[in-house]
């Protein structure tokens, strides 16, 4: 064998490839049995190829308790929601009925467009509705009543008396933004309807309020009637997610094909409430989903694929993930996971998935899939966790827009031309913005060089909203009550490394300095402790206080039995690997090739390197504090 021949036997036996289901999911392989070797770890969830796979910080044999250990300085779910209330309470303007806004483009002056904002209505305003329900609850905040109270006058208004909900059609043009629009322009708006929807759920269920149920109900038979149903008790809208016009026929636009967000709003409201009408809507329209019935539709393929939106698909399919975790129907979880493992295989697996073209991402989708993958994982696939933490760690945390001093330098620079006046004034505008989620990123930066800067560095009103939702999403997901599952008997389950205080216990990531995980019990209740799915079993090591363990394993858990006051602790080996990616641009990046640097669930560093906003920092982002709004 020649030097040539040898270096290649290296490289090949460096980065080996696994295939798990329909995703090309890579990792080093297993070593053989009776070879000597310990269990090696198995990164999955990742499309490429993964190798040089390497403890670098090797599991705690013995481990002292919190009040002895310094705390790592890692991602802040609580901090990252108190900034979130800042974009919430002041980009509402009052002095257009507290209309947000869709175009926001941080690196321009001005940064925002003077008057009413075409896109918003219905897709803006009714996104955010939501947030303000999951921000308070997890930054505990009281500012901004007045406010909140305001915006969600302004959501009802859109609803007549019959339930229909009303607006014009500028969220299904978001490209004309100088349109003008008045009374007759209006359609009967059926995305804006399914926001509302669950926002009134979501009302409901924190206020046990009986207008909003009321009107709940109401909004969702007047979707029940504009619904076709076929001899199956299926159904469809003949618009799909667009829009009817007022003499019922529909509202011809690019969205028409795309299916409608209802299963997961129709599925919120019937937990509310009980009502046997929305879980029967809702199993009516995932089967008219799951067959295709839409004529012109969107179909998906058996093993998940399809040809629409990204975003608006997975939208869609998240709420069928609801169903599935609901019900325990395994078809509908099964549409889901396989929509899921499909658009894996078109994204890095850092958080980056396309939003159509391969040129451009969108924070939408990736709150989706941060969403739909909590929802597989309780359905028996915990791994799928660890995929929802990456999304946060790689994707949302670091793109949560804040007028840092290095960001204020940089937009001084790129505007000097515009005069100091003007730039202040913008960067004062942009101060309201703050707490949003940037939408429009690159495979390494903000601005997106490698792709062409598409869509870069854009905070679109879309993704500014949805982006909070997946901070709720990892601080729901983080610890919970649940009840018995796929997943292991009744109790509370720690699914993710990341922390956060909560009525059972406070959970304490020690990420990034090493593989551990400790929860201070609250409540007498047996407890699992989730290590990540690469976490080699036979390196798991279990503590009660600073006191070892027999490790006791109840599937991907480890089992305690706590009383209120106990330190439950885990330790494992914190890996670093490298993950190379190509062939995902065809059309726009035909021969790009990236190297990412993992440690453990967070990306270190990227090749080629960014010479502007680099997106991977290399460590946890830390925010500073956010700002007083009372």
């Amino acid at each position: 064998m020649d030097s040539r021949e040898k270096a290649t036997a290296r490289l090949r036996t460096k980065w080996m490839i696994l295939i798990v289901g329909s995703a090309t999911v890579l990792g080093p392989v297993r070593a053989p049995a009776g070879d000597g070797s310990a269990d090696r770890p198995i990164v999955r969830g990742l499309t490429g190829e993964v190798g040089d796979v390497k403890v670098v910080v090797p599991g705690a044999e013995s481990v002292r308790t919190l009040a002895d250990t310094p705390r790592a300085a890692d991602v802040d779910l609580k901090r990252m929601a108190e900034w979130a209330m800042n974009y919430l309470i002041r980009t509402p303007r009052p002095d257009l009925g507290f209309e947000p806004v869709f175009q926001c483009h941080p690196l321009r002056c001005p940064p925002v467009p003077e008057g009413q904002d075409p896109v918003v209505a219905c897709d803006t305003d009714a996104r955010m509705d939501w947030e303000w329900y999951y921000m308070r609850e997890v930054s505990g905040s009281t500012a901004g009543r007045e406010v909140e109270a305001a915006f969600h006058k302004r959501i009802r208004s859109y609803i007549a008396p019959d339930g229909k909900v009303w607006s014009h059609p500028g969220a299904f043009n978001e490209g004309d933004i100088g349109a003008k629009y008045g009374e007759k322009d209006r359609v009967i708006h059926i995305w804006g309807a399914t926001k509302i929807l669950q926002s009134l759920a979501e009302h409901h269920t924190r206020h046990n309020d009986a207008e909003s149920k009321a009107l709940a109900r109401k909004v969702m038979l007047a979707l029940k009637k504009l619904a076709t149903w076929d001899d199956q008790g299926r159904c469809w809208f003949a618009c799909g997610m667009g829009a009817f016009k007022a003499d019922g026929s529909v509202s011809p636009n690019g969205w028409n094909r795309q299916p409608a967000p209802i299963v997961g709003p129709l599925v919120v409201y019937w937990q509310a409430t009980g009502d046997a009408d929305a879980l029967a809507f809702a199993r009516a329209y995932a089967d008219g989903m799951i067959a295709g019935v839409q004529p012109d539709g969107l179909r998906f393929a058996d093993d998940g694929r399809f040809d629409g939106h990204s975003h608006a698909t997975m939208h869609a399919v998240w709420g069928v993930a609801r169903l599935g975790l609901a019900t325990g129907e395994a078809k509908y979880t099964q549409l889901a996971k396989g929509a899921w493992d499909y658009m894996l295989t078109r994204g890095t697996g850092t958080g980056w998935f396309p939003a159509g073209p391969d040129s451009c991402n969108e924070t939408c989708c990736v709150s989706d899939m941060i969403s739909i993958a909590a929802l597989i994982a309780r359905s028996g696939y915990p791994e799928y966790f660890d995929y929802a933490e990456r999304y946060l760690r790689n994707s949302i945390s670091n793109t949560q827009f804040i007028v840092t001093p290095e960001f204020d330098a940089y937009y001084r620079r790129l505007n000097a031309a515009k005069g100091e006046s003007a730039v202040a004034k913008g960067l004062e505008a942009l101060r309201r913005f703050q707490g949003g989620v940037i939408g429009g990123t690159g495979l390494n930066d903000f601005e997106n060089e490698l792709l062409g800067r598409v869509s870069s560095f854009e905070m679109f009103g879309c993704c500014a909203p949805e982006g909070m939702r997946a901070i709720y999403t990892a601080w729901t997901e983080t610890i919970g009550r649940r009840p018995e599952s796929k997943l292991g008997p009744a109790g509370v389950y720690v699914d993710m490394s990341l922390s956060r205080t909560s009525p059972w216990g406070e959970v304490v990531s020690f990420m990034p300095d090493a593989g551990r995980l400790t929860v201070k019990a609250a409540v007498a209740d047996t407890f699992f402790l989730r290590p990540p799915h690469w976490a080699p079993h036979d390196q798991v090591r279990a503590f009660v206080g600073a006191k070892p363990i027999p490790v006791r394993w109840s599937g991907a858990y480890i089992r305690f039995d706590a009383a209120p006051g106990d330190e439950l602790t885990i330790t494992y080996p914190l890996i670093a690997f490298g993950h190379r990616v190509d062939g995902l641009w065809k059309a726009s990046a035909p021969n790009l090739h990236l190297t990412f640097r993992w440690l453990g669930n967070m990306v270190t560093s990227a090749e080629p390197a960014t010479t502007l906003t680099p997106l991977f920092l290399g460590k946890p982002r830390v925010l500073p504090p956010a700002p007083s709004l009372e």
